[in-house]
């Protein structure tokens, strides 16, 4: 169980009370700062205001933070140096030793078209990790019985990563199980600290923490021999390359990626590129609540439909 505690030398003090008063931590799921606007969470899969008394759907006695507030954030965030986390900052998030994700919106500093840093940051958000043990279990025989090729499709928020935790954990736990790996480029899939996971992804399973996929993806495969990589949102077409290479190498990848619906994400560039080399047997499109309907669609690896929850 996630324990708000955590936050409390990161959020300002009418932020962090509001919540440790009133709110279940199971069911926040992410916390949204702006300069001079009310404060936002998403609660128990809702978009809502958080107020001194606890949450309401109207902004009128919702509390707001200051440009000062979000910055002594983003400086406990970094440990009290900003420097050090240049790097996360420009990328746009700062992950947090326990698996908390700090996204990261301010002014972009340039030179010669290189970005080298931001600063009057403007917005932040908060994503608070959850383990749901059991998620996957709907899926797991038609996972394995699809040689563990799988992606997980959902809107922003819906899930993705839980449901990897939880398949990593499962499939390192089978009585047979293959070799696991997880490539955790954000550290939101274990949530490492120290070289320990803080999430439980299972007793056979490997982690590379705050790496490049193509990093992670070579090292593994010249020293950890994985037969299923797991990993984080696929984006473009430099990860399309590094998915190519793993499957040719004969490594089965379970991997994440943002849509809202099969019609949506058929409209991405990616999805074309992934059937045209066969990358996934299945596609699992998740609903924005969790729940007995939560795998909401499955499609085969042309992306067609082959089920509907």
């Amino acid at each position: 169980m996630f324990d708000v505690v955590r936050l409390k030398k990161l959020l300002p003090p009418t932020v962090y009370n509001s919540v440790a008063d009133n709110l279940d931590a199971e069911k926040l799921q992410e916390i949204r700062l702006r300069a001079e606007k009310p404060v936002c969470v998403r609660y128990n899969n809702k978009s809502v205001y958080l107020t001194e008394k606890g949450v309401s759907s109207s902004y009128a006695h919702a509390l707001s933070v200051s440009a000062e507030d979000i910055r002594n954030v983003v400086v406990a965030a970094s440990e009290h140096s900003v420097y050090a986390y240049n790097d996360d900052i420009i990328r746009g998030y700062i992950t947090l030793s326990d698996g908390l994700r700090l996204g990261v919106c301010g002014e972009v500093v340039t030179d010669g078209g290189k970005i080298l840093t931001v600063k009057n940051y403007s917005s932040l958000n908060l994503r608070i990790p959850h383990e749901i043990k059991g998620c996957a279990s709907c899926i797991m025989h038609d996972i394995v019985s699809n040689f563990c090729r799988v992606l997980i499709v959902s809107p922003p928020g819906a899930g993705k990563t839980t449901m990897l935790r939880d398949i990593a954990r499962q499939l390192s736990e089978l009585a047979d199980a293959p070799n696991v790996l997880i490539a955790d480029e954000r550290g939101e899939i274990a949530c490492a600290s120290g070289g320990v996971g803080g999430m439980d992804v299972g007793i056979r399973s490997d982690v590379i923490t705050g790496s490049t996929k193509s990093h992670a993806f070579e090292c593994a495969v010249r020293s950890m021999r994985p037969d299923v990589i797991v990993t984080d949102e696929i984006f473009g077409e430099k990860d399309i390359d590094i998915l190519r290479e793993a499957v040719g190498c004969g490594i089965a990848v379970i991997a994440s990626a943002h849509s809202s619906s099969p019609d949506m994400f058929r409209r991405r560039s990616i999805a074309g590129e992934m059937v045209r080399y066969g990358l996934f047997e299945r596609y699992y499109f998740l609903s924005e609540d969790f729940g007995a309907g939560h795998v909401a669609e499955i499609c085969d690896s042309s992306l067609n439909k082959v089920y509907v929850g």
